[in-house]
């Protein structure tokens, strides 16, 4: 409220962050022509003012951002020597969002200066469960797209369930699009992964205690199941991205969405290559527009099973591949169970790295290097 003290001018203050303006709050804001976004003058508070332009109207939003000004609101109100004056100034110095096709140098100075002092917060949200998987990749970004593979039965599900809720505990609102394993099954496991341990034969308020815990994730779930239109899916992805402030999606897995076919074999085969390629394309499109991390599990193709799976081995033409930033193969075989990270733009580790099940918690672990 540190503007209207100031200026007079109306104010809305955002006490618990960019998030925090409720849906049902919007049409209170439909009889204003222009409204100002000042939030935090750091790479969390512009993307977040950013997201909210786009959900309250580009064309009546100005930012108000820019070296040389201070963190925040409350910060100017401080630091000004004429707080009436100063801050109408820095009002009016406030500028619209860029087209999103044309951009300077000076329109993005700002953000690779933060780039370059904020690295470990541009680097992302830290996988913490899985150390070797954070060495590699550095933290989860939103605005990329990741393929996972591997064979049937290698964990791909359990190590996104995991991963994601890993992701959910630090405040990163996740949709899960399951369309191979039925919701109640998916959240058995992941109630299970969240708890620690089993919860059969657990008494009920056992049961209960996580359950409540649980429900506060901000982790939702899409209805959809089995072959469904990739429109469909992407209307319902958009709609969570807007109400519920949705970072990060999960869809597993890519060919199970593009099952439905009454096409002969050999056009369905054709289609499928077809379908796929649109739907990539559909789908990185999105994470990019709407600033989201998409996890896509695509199955590799019919390989030999002593076969090590590569980045050709993913199902369909290269521009699955080609389109992802980051790929992640869990790989089966001599070796036992391990995560192999075949690309990665962010920083260009690659790797590999064990991993073993644990039955009671229905998680991976990276076993202890120290214990062999």
């Amino acid at each position: 409220m540190a503007v209207f003290e100031a200026t007079g001018i109306p104010a809305v203050s955002l006490p618990n962050g960019a998030r925090s303006l409720p849906v049902e709050v919007l049409p209170l804001l439909e009889r204003f022509s222009t409204i100002y976004l000042w939030l935090d003058n750091d790479a969390a508070g512009q993307e977040g003012a950013e997201k909210l332009a786009h959900k309250l109207g580009v064309g009546r939003c100005l930012l108000v951002r820019g070296r040389g000004l201070p963190k925040d609101a409350n910060d100017a109100l401080r630091a000004c020597a004429r707080p009436a004056s100063d801050m109408r100034a820095m009002l009016a110095a406030a500028s619209p969002l860029p087209h999103k096709e044309i951009l300077t140098f000076s329109e993005l100075r700002d953000e690779v200066l933060r780039e370059v002092v904020d690295h470990e917060r541009v680097a992302g949200v830290p996988f913490r469960t899985m150390p070797s998987l954070q060495a590699m990749l550095r933290g989860h970004r939103r605005g990329e797209l990741t393929i996972v593979t591997g064979r049937t039965g290698s964990g791909k599900t359990t190590l996104l369930n995991q991963l994601s809720l890993d992701l959910c505990a630090q405040g990163v609102p996740t949709l899960w699009g399951s369309f191979e394993i039925k919701n109640v099954r998916l959240m058995k496991q992941a109630l299970t992964q969240f708890a620690g341990h089993s919860l059969v034969d657990a008494p009920a308020a056992a049961f209960d205690a996580a359950a409540e815990r649980f429900a506060q994730l901000p982790l939702y779930y899409l209805r959809f199941f089995g072959g469904t239109d990739v429109d469909a899916v992407l209307d319902a992805m958009e709609y969570a991205v807007y109400v519920h402030d949705v970072e990060h999606i999960v869809l597993d897995n890519l060919q199970f969405m593009l099952s439905s076919s009454s096409a002969a074999p050999a056009r369905r085969a054709y289609d499928r290559f077809e379908a796929q390629e649109r739907a990539l394309e559909a789908f990185r499109h999105f994470a990019t527009k709407h600033n989201v991390h998409l996890s896509l599990v695509i199955h590799p193709r019919k390989e030999p099973d002593e076969a090590k799976l590569s980045l050709g081995s993913v199902f369909g033409t290269a521009k699955a591949t080609q389109e992802a930033d980051n790929v992640v193969i869990l790989q089966t075989g001599g070796k036992g169970k391990y995560v192999d990270v075949r690309k990665n733009r962010f920083s260009g580790d690659m790797g590999t790295f064990p991993l073993v099940f644990n039955v009671d918690s229905q998680s991976f672990e990276e076993p202890d290097a120290s214990a062999a």
